[in-house]
């Protein structure tokens, strides 16, 4: 188990858990795991997770919650009188998933929470408003905390200013930051793939992907690198500072001027529906010509919108 869920587990069974927490990482399986056995142990003081089922104090939904029925159903559920004595646990499996407007209604939730309420999320944060990240401890599964990185990358020969740059871009992936810092070829597609995003966001899609000859995996580690630059763009819309992207800033805060946060969730769900391309078997060139040509579209879209205004 990750460092951080060791340190999430003592904090609650010493009484000192938090009352929301969002549990991210690769492994969809390993984050739901990790929330129940916090739900556990905060209901139970023991990882006893075949009880949550039957336990009413015990709540989980997946990424399909309509607004209605968190308006309706779920929130009321949420502020009425607890059964037991340890309180509530209330569990969002992939919460990336849920519409803007029902994390609008979260976040409400989260900034006035009922009295010994504990909220777990999960899923990929990317896709989670940073207003709601701001109120959870993150804990990021499986990921190597970035001063461990820049430490490897330093071993390995690299200047502390080039391991500090590739263990931000890296988003925590210690693979990704050597392959940043020692394959060309890497950062070259890391580069053209950004050019191509901005690009289509400035209307004029780049349509030369299908040609070009990679790996699945680098593919997939293209696409996941664009999201750490959306991640990035959604915090600056939101007034707060670049985590990944450092050396994207400028273009970055230019972005975050004129894109709205309703767009920017646009541009991560075209990148999420991507990423599900690329897990079957559809040409990764093409797959990324296609989202491209969307992003292309909602760039069109805001650019003729600025004009009216």
């Amino acid at each position: 188990m990750n460092e951080l869920i060791n340190k999430l587990d003592t904090a609650i069974l010493s009484g000192r858990a938090l009352h929301a927490y969002l549990l991210t990482g690769t492994d969809p399986d390993m984050t739901d795991a990790a929330a129940r056995n916090a739900a556990a142990l905060i209901l139970y003081a023991r990882r006893d997770t075949d009880r949550l089922a039957n336990d009413p104090d015990y709540m989980e939904y997946g990424g399909a919650v309509s607004i209605s029925d968190f308006r309706d159903i779920i929130r009321p559920e949420i502020y009425r009188e607890t059964y037991g004595k340890r309180g509530r646990v209330v569990v969002f499996r992939l919460a990336n998933l849920l519409s803007p407007m029902v994390q609008n209604a979260m976040l409400k939730v989260l900034e006035e929470p009922p009295e010994n309420t504990y909220f777990l999320l999960t899923g990929n944060e990317y896709g989670i408003l940073p207003t709601i990240r701001s109120r959870c401890m993150i804990i990021r599964c499986g990921v190597t905390e970035q001063s461990e990185i820049v430490a490897l990358l330093v071993e390995k020969g690299a200047s502390y200013e080039e391991a500090a740059k590739y263990a931000s871009m890296s988003g925590g992936i210690t693979a990704r930051a050597i392959r940043l810092y020692e394959d060309e070829g890497f950062r070259e597609l890391r580069e053209g793939a950004v050019a191509a995003f901005i690009s289509a966001l400035r209307a004029a899609p780049d349509y030369k992907w299908t040609k070009l000859k990679r790996e699945r995996t680098d593919w997939m580690e293209a696409n996941e690198m664009l999201l750490l630059l959306c991640h990035d763009l959604m915090r600056l819309s939101c007034g707060m500072s670049e985590e990944y992207c450092p050396d994207l800033r400028n273009e970055l805060k230019k972005m975050s001027s004129t894109f709205t946060i309703g767009e920017i969730g646009c541009i991560i769900d075209k990148l999420k529906d991507n990423a599900l391309r690329l897990s079957t078997n559809a040409s990764g060139g093409a797959a990324f010509d296609r989202l491209f040509s969307e992003l292309g579209e909602i760039g069109l879209a805001h650019k003729t919108a600025a004009k009216t205004k």
